[in-house]
Formats: structure tokens, sequence, C-alpha cells
């Protein structure tokens, strides 16, 4: 390709599978990244996937170049960046090391898709690579805590009159929310697997993980005292400041809130909390929880 062109990668198909290794060089690469015009910042990826389609190593000069741009506004764009650092992640994950922030920054995204996208890649950095993970839990929770959903879906009714108009657009909406929904879902997770894979790391997060506890979203509240339990089994008294707060999650209405609850409380070994649990063990609504509340309710009493 002439270096002389008027506009980085001019001319250059926005589809990955036809573009020539042999066309372009690095410069013309990031020059196409950097661009003002999303259309070159789009030729410019396109030409990072063909790389990385054709040899993983051919991308690597550019990762940099790579992990800004998903935080480019243009969506196109940054679910790209991301599938290019997935599909690097894929062979050798070490190689992000030092580019994981740009992921995170991701998760905090206004556009759904890369929020879930990005999501998804720190969450298998999270069982792979959990070093490159753990310095960004903090910003990870607080990714989810921002995010949280109002409980009820706009309506759309008082600004649009027509009926039709206006279920279009509740279903964009309401699929937009599925997404958050998922990448919250899949954040908490991240904090999960890094709680368990290296606890030490996460002490500082504890008033952090007790701010979701009180989340609308069980999978969220439910996520937050697995991390705060995976933290009891490795350090009773980082997690004891949450006690009280863990022993009011036993009123939550999810049964899976209350048993992870009990479990955490197994974990911290706390014998305040024995009363507690045996109040649970005799008047849960769910059997499992009950027979739960017992056994723990047993042990704390046994060994503490």
């Amino acid at each position: 390709m002439p270096t002389d062109s008027s506009e980085p990668l001019d001319g250059l198909s926005l589809d990955s599978k036809s573009v020539s290794l042999g066309e372009i060089d690095d410069a013309e690469i990031r020059a196409a990244l950097s661009s003002s015009e999303p259309l070159d910042r789009q030729r410019g990826i396109a030409a990072c996937e063909a790389r990385v389609e054709a040899n993983v190593d051919a991308v690597r000069p550019l990762l940099d170049a790579v992990a800004s741009a998903v935080a480019d506004d243009n969506a196109p764009v940054a679910l790209r960046a991301i599938s290019v650092l997935d599909a690097v992640a894929e062979s050798d994950p070490a190689t992000l090391e030092g580019r994981t922030a740009a992921l995170v920054g991701a998760v905090d995204s206004e556009i759904a898709d890369v929020q879930l996208t990005g999501a998804t890649l720190l969450g298998k950095l999270a069982v792979s690579r959990p070093a490159l993970v753990a310095p960004h839990v903090p910003a990870v929770i607080d990714a989810v805590r921002t995010t949280e959903l109002d409980t009820e879906p706009q309506d759309f009714g008082d600004v649009v009159a027509d009926a039709v108009t206006r279920r279009t657009l509740r279903d964009h909406e309401e699929e937009e929310r599925k997404r958050r929904i998922a990448g919250r879902h899949t954040l908490v997770n991240v904090a999960v697997a890094i709680a368990e894979a290296k606890p030490e790391s996460m002490v500082d997060t504890v008033p952090d993980l007790v701010t979701l506890l009180d989340d609308e979203d069980p999978t969220i509240a439910g996520g937050a005292v697995d991390a705060l339990a995976e933290l009891a089994a490795a350090n009773p008294t980082a997690v004891a400041p949450a006690t009280d707060r863990l022993v009011d999650c036993l009123d939550r209405d999810s049964a899976v809130v209350r048993a992870r609850t009990v479990r955490a409380l197994g974990h911290l070994g706390d014998a305040a909390t024995v009363s507690h649990l045996r109040t649970v063990a005799a008047d849960d609504p769910d059997a499992d929880v009950r027979e739960l509340a017992a056994e723990t309710a047993n042990y704390v009493a046994d060994t503490s």
C-alpha cells in the first residue's frame, strides 16, 4: 500500500478477511488506530484482526495501540479491539501484563456490549492468570456498584405517544438491561475468582465488597458474600468488621444468598454468630438452608 495516502489505510476494507499482511506496516496501523475518523480506526483494528488470524505473534508490536482502542467510543472499534486481545490471551495471556487496565476501563463503558465483552475477557484472565487481574479488583467492584440498574425498566409512556414505537423502545431497553446484568454478574464473579485464587490481594477490598451486599440483584449480593467467604477462609480477621452486615444477609429474600451467608459465617468462626445461625436453623423457610445453618452453628460452637 502506498505510504503517501491522504488518510490512514485509505481504501482498505473494514473486513479483516480481505486484508493482506503485506499491505501495511505497523506505523500505518498505529496511525489508523489514533485517527479522529471512526472508519480509519475500524480499518486499523481490521488490520490487527487479520494479523491475529494469520499469526498471533504478528500483532504483538501493536498491543499497546490495541489496548488503547478498547476505550474507543465507537462500539465496533472497541469490541474488535477486545476480540484481538482475547485471541492473544488464548495464545499467551501473560502478554497482556500491563494492558489489563484497559479492559477494566471497558467494564465501566456506557456501551452495554463493550461492558459485557470486556467483563467476559477479564473473567477468563481471572481464572487463567489471576495475578494480572488482582491489582484491578477495586475498580472491578466499583464498576459493579456504579452500574446497578433501576428495578424497573423505563416505560417511555411519558415521552412517546405511539404504542408501536414505545414497545420497540421498551424491547431495546430490555435487551440492553439483559446485557448490563450479564456484565455485572460476570464482574462479581471476577471478584470471587480473585478472592479464591489470591485472597491476600483482596484484604483492602472488604469495605467495597460490603457495599454490594445491599444490591437489589441477588446474584450480585450473593457474589459479594462468596468473595467475603473466600477471604474469611484465608483471613477471618480481615473480614471480621463485616460480620454484622453478613448477619443481616440472613434475612435476604433469596435462599441462595442466605445459604452463602451461612457458609461465610462458618468461615468467620465467630461465636457471636451462633445464636443467629440457630435461629436460621429453626425458622428459615428453606429446608436446605435450615440444615446448613444447623451444621454450621454446631461447627462454629465447637471450634470457637
